[in-house]
């Protein structure tokens, strides 16, 4: 990773002392392997009951996940002091939940049931944003993006095409209000090239014909590799594409995944790796007494351990699959 330059915003001061007491009672390593070694719910929870998850009374594992997902996200989103970090970090729930409701719209079908709350967007505004009027801001960039989407469907009658659309208007009109924090852009560079590489290899594995400026459409923007680079990767042998990110940090990352994929029959562990990669830009605030990236950080730490639970509770106590397979899957720093 990159040297940048970090926000040391003394408004967030106030908060770095609750964010470090927080930051103690996440669990480690080898708390995720004794889970790993429990054998059925009971053990699961009682492990639980003695670590900061005790404070969630419920008996049933899967409330304690989501109270835990409501607290992280509760304390994120009172902190944040500047809407833009708040629409950055929270960028995937906002995207998925925009995503179902101009689906709904265009569908005539009410998708409500499947939004997230862990939106930066309240769904109140999103559910009536063509009936609220919006001056100005980043919701009413929205808005215009919205319209534009419907005439886009309306044209090409096609909902794959308008995920692509809506991906494409929504990372860029995000990317735009996150150039002031090198933190977020590399974030958001990091998430852009990730799926760029992803989307290509599926394609490539489904044999999907696609052209140069094919590319113009399908792909994020503001990745580290321009076009030339990833209508190489279409042109390559499926074998030999990871000896084109020589060169780059990114070249054993996509030699195991492709190593991997044959060997299993999909993308998982390149999907792992790159979220761990994702996750190793905590790293770059080890030495930072205050500053939105904090606060950023730590949301992202909780978030991956309640995903870490995830899987072992549901894969692991659940599903009984192999303790191995599924510490391949646990992400830690």
């Amino acid at each position: 990773m990159v040297e940048i330059k970090l926000s040391e915003d003394s408004r967030y001061a106030f908060v770095a002392g609750r964010i470090k007491s927080k930051e103690k009672e996440l669990l480690k390593k080898e708390d995720f392997e004794n889970l790993l070694n429990k054998e059925d719910e009971k053990e699961f929870l009682n492990y639980l009951k003695n670590t900061s998850y005790q404070r969630f009374e419920d008996k049933e594992i899967p409330k304690i996940f989501f109270n835990a997902e409501i607290e992280n996200y509760q304390f994120f989103k009172e902190y944040a002091l500047d809407d833009w970090v708040l629409y950055a970090v929270l960028f995937d729930y906002d995207l998925h939940n925009i995503k179902l409701y101009l689906k709904g719209e265009i569908l005539k079908k009410d998708f409500s049931l499947y939004f997230s709350r862990f939106s930066a967007i309240p769904l109140n505004i999103l559910k009536n944003i063509f009936k609220i009027k919006i001056e100005k801001g980043y919701l009413k960039e929205i808005k215009e993006i919205l319209k534009s989407a419907l005439l886009f469907f309306e044209k090409e009658k096609n909902l794959t095409l308008l995920e692509f659309f809506l991906d494409k208007n929504l990372f860029s009109l995000t990317y735009q209000y996150v150039q002031k924090s090198d933190f977020l852009r590399i974030y958001f560079q990091e998430k852009s090239t990730q799926k760029n590489i992803l989307f290509l290899l599926r394609a490539k594995r489904k044999g999907i014909k696609l052209e140069k400026n094919d590319l113009v459409f399908y792909l994020l923007p503001f990745s580290y590799f321009d076009l030339d680079f990833y209508h190489q990767i279409l042109a390559q042998e499926f074998l030999k594409i990871s000896e084109l990110f020589k060169g780059s940090d990114y070249y054993p990352i996509v030699k195991e995944g492709i190593t991997e994929y044959f060997r299993t029959g999909n993308f998982i562990f390149l999907e792992n790796a790159f979220k761990k990669r994702l996750l190793s830009l905590t790293q770059l605030t080890k030495y930072l007494l205050f500053g939105y990236e904090l606060l950023c950080v730590y949301y992202w730490l909780k978030e991956s351990e309640i995903d870490n639970l995830k899987k072992i509770y549901y894969l692991k106590i659940k599903e009984k699959l192999p303790k191995e397979w599924v510490r391949a899957l646990i992400l830690t720093i």
